[in-house]
């Protein structure tokens, strides 16, 4: 609950209070009333989790005056001010002693109206799902006197024992209450649906157990972790709820937290598996743990769509537990917490779909690890022309694709799509009249008709070592999944000028830089003149969502600035930029280019962007870069000699896409600064 008050009376009260996030609402001081309800009807009362909390709520509510039910009504949002008034206007007794005929009228349900009375009569809501319920509570109160009456027993405060009901107002079950447990009960309002999910949460973890064990702490979990439905129908749509198990069975076993029976305590068990099943409904491609010292929270975060968002906050006390458990799926050592280990998880394995999980642990300070989980499903290559790719480059890729041997190289940071261009490109020729071999770390992207080699350096299965063999086996293309060394660089060079097309990446940021780093990794550079096709060098940004991007016009000036971007670095002219721009906008003149302004909407999830695209610099082999390398030239000189010959820059590309209304201003930069 939330109360509002001034001077030293909020102050003090405060401590006491805590941090109060649920429902993704912050309490702020002026938001706060000392009736224990909201200023205003906007701002919703938090449910208290903690004896603390419910205690300092009392306090502040002992002096105010208790409200109507109507205003009860209207805070809650039950009924409308119009039908309030109609209403009153009707019989005014429905809204002071015969509110049982709001319920017989269908105007509002039972539970309504308790709820309603129990805001009336100034009783505060708890959460009885988060509730910090110490350990003695259940002593008092059993499980099965609790499921018997519907209440959760919260715990006894200043000479008073607190019971969460629907029914608070219900004087018979307080005067039971009173005789089951020999104390002095006080009722407070809490969901029915609440109550039964902790008296479940309570009775699976053992109510004799939990009674010894030490006090649960709340959680305290943000808006962002809730209500994603759990694939396959687990009987537990809510991740909150699966953490609150995890919680209890942690303490209703006495288990340390670091034990491996915790890690396989089944709340945590089917709290990772839910974590896991979220992360794939949304497209993730990793998962980040990251834990705290203390007390602090564990914050678990996705990465979707190249940005990390959040996805939930754990107690400290889970953090060890949650650890090991991934530890246990990747077949890992437990109790190594000092040096870092990685692994893989078969989801499949434990009844997800079919899904490899590559698992990094890593120490931090204070004994403490981070745990990264890179989701690998297994899928089918995207057509040449969902690359977003440029008309012009789309056919550059199918005539580079089209040759019979040499080398095509795809270069970029790590996750900027290299391997999905080149699968791309492999199903332009898959054709079932060419024998394709590939070696990748690891098989992200299948395809029938390739014959798919796991790199595996344990065993001897490295990327130079499959070379040798697919050299052996009659093949036509061969793709490796990196060039990591200068043996697999020189045997890739050398099939390419045995009549074999190879394909493969390099972590290079540019074409030009790409050709200086064979070099430097000492390619003969006739060999390597002779064997270039050519090399695809990208970026992945995040695309404009096409339902709500805002067009709107070039301000005076902003062409000129946007034009200077675009030829700086490179031999264009003023007016060979200007013709560019304008060819890809597709207009005649410069008044008539929209630019487009990320804005956000629910098919977008108020992000303005939906998706990734690709940025693309292509540099094809012909004579005058054939000269280039061969004298081992600069990368500036390969890049003014590939600018000439037509090519377009990562930055000639995303300035292309920003006029074309596929990508805004931030995410054109970001593929070439």
């Amino acid at each position: 609950m939330m109360f509002q008050g001034g001077g030293a009376g909020i102050l003090k009260i405060s401590a006491a209070l805590g941090p109060m996030h649920q429902k993704g609402y912050v309490m702020q001081p002026s938001e706060v009333t000392l009736s224990g309800f909201p200023a205003s009807a906007s701002a919703e009362p938090l449910p208290v989790q903690s004896l603390a909390q419910l205690v300092a709520v009392l306090e502040l509510q002992r002096h105010q005056p208790v409200i109507s039910l109507r205003q009860a009504l209207e805070q809650l949002g039950y009924i409308d001010a119009a039908t309030l008034d109609r209403i009153q206007a009707e019989n005014p007794d429905y809204l002071r002693n015969q509110s049982g005929e709001l319920v017989r009228r269908m105007l509002l349900t039972a539970d309504d109206l308790e709820h309603a009375l129990a805001r009336m009569g100034g009783i505060p809501e708890v959460d009885t799902v988060r509730f910090a319920v110490p350990p003695e509570a259940f002593q008092v109160l059993r499980v099965r006197e609790a499921r018997l009456n519907e209440v959760v027993p919260l715990g006894a405060a200043e000479n008073r024992f607190f019971v969460a009901s629907y029914t608070p107002t219900d004087e018979v079950l307080r005067r039971r209450l009173c005789e089951l447990t020999g104390r002095s009960v006080s009722l407070v309002w809490a969901p029915r649906s609440a109550i039964r999910t902790r008296l479940e949460l309570q009775e699976r973890a053992g109510a004799s157990a939990v009674s010894s064990t030490r006090e649960l702490p709340p959680l305290n979990m943000p808006a962002y972790g809730r209500g994603v439905a759990m694939p396959g129908g687990t009987g537990e749509s809510d991740i909150e709820l699966l953490v609150s198990q995890a919680m209890i069975e942690i303490a209703a076993g006495q288990e340390h937290e670091e034990s491996a029976s915790a890690a396989e305590s089944s709340g945590m068990v089917r709290m990772v598996k839910k974590m896991i099943d979220d992360a794939l409904a949304q497209e993730a491609s990793d998962i980040h743990i990251e834990t705290n010292p203390g007390e602090q929270i564990t914050l678990i975060r996705f990465r979707r769509d190249g940005d990390l968002e959040p996805y939930l906050s754990l107690p400290a006390r889970l953090r060890s537990s949650l650890v090991s458990r991934i530890k246990i799926m990747a077949r890992l050592d437990i109790a190594e917490r000092r040096r870092p280990q990685d692994g893989k998880i078969n989801y499949a394995e434990f009844g997800g779909p079919k899904l490899e999980l590559r698992v990094a642990v890593m120490p931090t300070h204070d004994g403490l690890e981070d745990v990264v989980l890179r989701l690998l499903a297994t899928t089918k290559p995207i057509p040449l022309a969902r690359l977003g790719l440029q008309g012009r480059d789309q056919d550059t890729f199918k005539r580079l694709s089209g040759h019979s041997f040499g080398l095509i190289l795809a270069a970029g940071p790590t996750g900027s799509g290299k391997t999905t261009t080149l699968h791309s490109m492999l199903a332009e020729v898959n054709t079932g009249e060419r024998k394709i071999w590939t070696a990748e770390d690891p098989i992200e992207i299948t395809q029938p008709g390739l014959r798919q080699v796991q790199v595996n350096p344990k065993i001897g299965v490295t990327f130079a070592a499959a070379m040798r063999g697919f050299l052996r086996a009659d093949p036509d293309i061969i793709m490796i999944g990196e060039i990591r060394d200068q043996e697999t660089a020189k045997i890739a060079i050398e099939a390419s000028l045995t009549g074999h097309l190879v394909l493969s990446t390099l972590h290079t940021n540019s074409a030009a830089e790409s050709v200086v780093r064979l070099l430097d990794l000492g390619m003969d550079p006739m060999n390597f003149a002779d064997s270039l096709v050519g090399i695809v060098a990208q970026r992945l940004v995040r695309a404009l969502c096409s339902r709500c991007a805002a067009p709107h016009r070039l301000a005076p000036g902003q062409f000129d600035r946007l034009l200077a971007e675009y030829i700086e670095r490179s031999s264009l002219t003023a007016d060979e930029g200007r013709r560019r721009l304008l060819e890809a906008a597709g207009v005649e003149s410069v008044d008539q280019i929209l630019v487009h302004t990320a804005t956000g909407c629910e098919h977008c999830g108020g992000k303005g962007y939906k998706g990734r695209m690709g940025i693309y610099e292509i540099l094809e082999n012909n004579p005058a870069i054939r000269e280039l390398i061969q004298r081992h030239a600069r990368p500036t000189e390969l890049f003014d000699a590939a600018i000439a010959s037509g090519m377009r820059s990562l930055r000639h590309d995303a300035l292309e896409k920003l006029v074309q209304g596929k990508i805004d201003v931030k995410q054109a930069r970001l593929a070439y600064v």
